[in-house]
């Protein structure tokens, strides 16, 4: 039998012994006719094919036993004595890989639906726990500059003060049915909004989540930076990259404003034809981590993607933020992930929405406007037309 395909559910019906079928039907009783199947599907995933093991838990097999090992070593995920933890991991991995309900996996495992439940909240406990070891700015992240500024003589020495990009994203969700309008997005839609840093290597270095979707990015900037502790200010001189929809304050460089921007506006009107524009292009190509951040993180967890969870807010904000510590955990990996590959390779990411830690001394988050971070890219943008020999 295929891997990908649902273990075979077998019903049962009480008979006549003398093949009467006439008589009133007796209640069904679906019976799992594979027992141990569960535990026999994750040992193929694991030690069988590593491709399979990727298309189903986006993720290598080498990757997984590391997850599955600190996840039971270090955020004491515990095994029942008919579950292991293995399982279990596959399970909740398999869930937001996919897409899939309880009642498949459910199906696929050959486990009660009781029994799924139960594990997936453990295993969401677990990573939720990983969450505040993962999603953090590395020791010296901050001090040291990143070898995506080092090797590329675009960026350097130009932007090599910069410790990565700052940005918002919407994500659907199922409202409190008693208050559903401030989740109402500019669009319409019911979002929750989702404000992110990440650092040049594509990984999330801080993450709020479950901001309803009528909140402007601003806004929810402003209360991070200014109320949340955990919240990594860059040290005195660093900067994050924002787009246009922030205003350029200290430590957040945006770019300059009624200037071409976007790299798909460079792609349809041509290469920049002044200092400022070739300023935004080198400034919008750099950001555009955080949009490819974005971009792997749904692409490789299917649930995100959904219309409309399945969720409440509460446990729909733990899954999502579970799911960026699986992000970050998967990038940490020795193994190459062919989907970082792919979205590391996407240099000219275009834009297609609206234009809108160590413990060191950091500059405070001023909420008004910042004349010394205009002055600092005025200055960027005078170094780059002088030493420019290229047209973008």
């Amino acid at each position: 039998m295929d891997l990908l395909e649902e273990e075979e559910l077998m019903y049962h019906m009480p008979e006549d012994v003398y093949g009467v079928t006439n008589l009133p039907p007796l209640p069904r009783q679906m019976l799992r006719t594979n027992k141990g199947g569960g535990w026999r599907r994750v040992q193929r995933l694991m030690f069988e094919s590593d491709k399979q093991c990727f298309d189903i838990l986006r993720m290598n097999q080498g990757t997984f036993k590391n997850l599955c090992f600190m996840l039971r070593q270090y955020y004491k995920l515990e095994e029942s004595q008919n579950v292991y933890h293995e399982e279990s991991v596959a399970m909740f991995v398999e869930m937001v890989a996919q897409d899939l309900t309880v009642r498949a996996l459910a199906e696929r495992y050959q486990r009660s639906v009781d029994t799924v439940d139960r594990k997936l909240d453990q295993v969401l406990s677990a990573l939720l726990k990983l969450v505040a070891d993962i999603i953090k700015p590395s020791i010296g992240e901050f001090t040291t500059p990143s070898p995506v500024l080092v090797n590329n003589d675009r960026y350097m020495p130009f932007f090599e003060d910069c410790i990565g990009a700052l940005d918002g994203t919407h994500l659907p969700v199922r409202p409190p049915s008693d208050n559903p309008e401030p989740y109402r997005g500019r669009k319409g839609e019911l979002t929750i909004n989702v404000l992110a840093i990440c650092n040049l290597k594509m990984q999330f270095i801080y993450a709020y989540v479950g901001v309803p979707g009528r909140a402007h990015d601003t806004k929810v900037l402003t209360h991070c930076a200014t109320h949340e502790p955990f919240f990594p200010h860059p040290p005195d001189g660093k900067y994050y990259l924002v787009d246009s929809g922030y205003p350029t304050r200290t430590s957040y460089l945006g770019p300059h404003c009624r200037t071409r921007y976007h790299l798909d506006q460079f792609a349809r009107g041509g290469p920049p034809t002044n200092s400022r524009e070739l300023f935004n292009r080198r400034h919008a190509s750099l950001r555009s981590v955080i949009e490819r951040t974005f971009g792997v993180w749904k692409a490789k967890w299917r649930i995100l993607d959904r219309k409309h969870p399945k969720y409440d807010v509460i446990k729909w904000v733990k899954i999502v933020t579970a799911t960026m510590a699986l992000h970050n955990f998967i990038r940490d990996s020795s193994d190459e992930d062919c989907d970082f590959t792919y979205w590391e390779t996407i240099n000219e990411y275009e834009h297609h929405g609206d234009q809108a830690v160590e413990e060191l001394e950091h500059t405070p988050y001023l909420p008004s406007g910042d004349r010394a971070m205009d002055i600092r890219r005025d200055a960027i943008t005078e170094r780059i037309a002088r030493g420019s020999r290229l047209p973008y």
